[in-house]
């Protein structure tokens, strides 16, 4: 009597199975991923007095009447300089403190429609509609669609729903 032993099966099923890991893990750790470029550079340092200077005009800070001298004073403000000829002539006059960006919200060129106009529109629309009725009716492709749809719809109404089955005897 000769025993086969089931090991011998069992051991190049675990050699393959370890074989296709170790090529999955190769692949993952070879393979590009879209983080592995270089970090960003950290912002240059500008120093702590340019640091403090850009927050105090980001927070409004110097235009404050109290606390604009005592940042002047400090070196953290420092007053405009005087616009480019350029800037000036392009200005409106009047000198405005606050300039819109953008543009004015133009005039719409057609006005809106009167509830008779809408009336209008809507039965010059509907004659339209029995206008194509009546050619979609003469074209023969679309007479049997439609008889085809009806005729579905009508043998849809007419299936009985079908009933629960009976349920089952207990044997």
């Amino acid at each position: 009597m000769v025993v086969k032993s089931r090991r011998r099966g069992r051991g190049l099923a675990g050699i393959a199975a370890a074989a296709s890991i170790a090529a999955f893990a190769l692949a993952c750790l070879t393979a590009a991923r879209a983080d592995d470029s270089a970090p960003p550079a950290p912002p240059p340092d500008k120093g702590s007095a340019r640091s403090l200077s850009e927050r105090v005009e980001n927070f409004g800070v110097a235009r404050n009447p109290y606390v604009r001298p005592l940042a002047k004073a400090l070196g953290v403000a420092a007053d405009p300089g005087t616009p480019a000829d350029f800037v000036v002539k392009s200005r409106p006059p009047g000198g405005e403190e606050y300039i819109p960006v953008g543009r004015k919200e133009a005039e719409h060129p057609r006005k809106v429609k009167t509830p008779a106009e809408l009336k209008a529109m809507q039965a010059d629309f509907d004659g339209v509609k029995v206008q194509h009725d009546a050619i979609r009716a003469t074209f023969a492709p679309a007479v049997k669609a439609v008889a085809d749809a009806e005729a579905a719809k009508a043998a849809k109404a007419v299936k009985p729903k079908s009933a629960a089955p009976p349920p089952a005897s207990a044997q």
